[in-house]
């Protein structure tokens, strides 16, 4: 991926649903007129594009050439969600397409959901900050690329009660560090050379991105999803909600029904 280049124009943020595309094989015929950028948040698919077959799971980033396409056919063998990102760039990043494994980066996650968020708000400024928000998107690819295997498999023991743990208590650091056998600044260094961010923040993110699928399902409301995401208050939450997604969990609640 050249990483000299400049973001020009993002033209579309959408999220594609479960059922947008009910058929297990979709075949599109036309040419890509923007690049794009997608994470998919669920399912499972195996995409053959210009010749070559990507494939596409749960936690996966997958970019696709601007320009001449003579095959893109999507084999679904689970549905799932997806936030597709069209936008432009002053030279190619890529002359093929290609998919990053991104699982367990849920700023990855986070920063995708929220790019989503600030384009459909349409308020002031969020251009800007969507055009913000995608350069990050790239700088964490490039970590995620970078990031030496020896920090994943040292931390993993700790990611791993994260995500098993995260709704039910308040996992401490020396917690954490137990768990992976290490002294907390250790890992806390290894962590964030790993992730970018604390592992507190990492937490909270989580939940952040566990609130945003419980709001989309329309089924709870803000209190009751608070309190499902073990957030000690719906002050903290929204508080919380706001930095990471740009707007308030109303807001999203009302901006994801519109763009639907």
């Amino acid at each position: 991926m050249d990483n000299s280049f400049v973001i020009t124009g993002i033209n579309r943020v959408i999220l594609v649903g479960k059922d947008e595309y009910p058929e297990q094989i979709t075949t599109f015929k036309h040419d890509l007129q923007s690049n794009e950028l997608i994470f998919n948040f669920s399912g499972h698919s195996t995409v053959y594009f210009n010749g070559k077959e990507l494939d596409n799971a749960s936690g996966s980033v997958r970019f696709l050439p601007k320009g001449q396409v003579t095959q893109y056919e999507v084999f679904r063998h689970e549905r799932g969600e997806c936030i597709d990102i069209f936008f432009n760039t002053d030279r190619p990043i890529s002359d093929v397409a290609f998919v990053i494994n991104a699982l367990d980066n849920e700023k990855l996650s986070s920063l995708f959901k929220r790019i989503f968020a600030v384009w459909v708000s349409k308020e002031q400024g969020y251009y800007f900050e969507a055009m913000s928000l995608l350069y990050r998107i790239f700088s964490e690819i490039k970590k995620e690329n970078r990031s030496p295997k020896r920090h994943s498999d040292k931390i993993a023991p700790a990611i791993s009660l994260m995500h098993t743990e995260f709704l039910k208590k308040e996992i401490s650091l020396e917690e954490l560090a137990a768990s992976s056998d290490m002294c907390e600044s250790y890992f806390q260094r290894l962590f964030k050379e790993k992730y970018g961010i604390s592992p507190k923040r990492y937490i909270i993110q989580l939940k952040i991105n566990h609130a945003c699928d419980l709001l989309r399902l329309g089924r709870y409301t803000v209190s009751q999803i608070a309190e499902l995401c073990n957030f000690s208050d719906i002050y903290f939450f929204s508080r919380q909600f706001k930095q990471y997604m740009g707007i308030t969990p109303t807001q999203f609640i009302k901006k994801y029904k519109s763009s639907k």
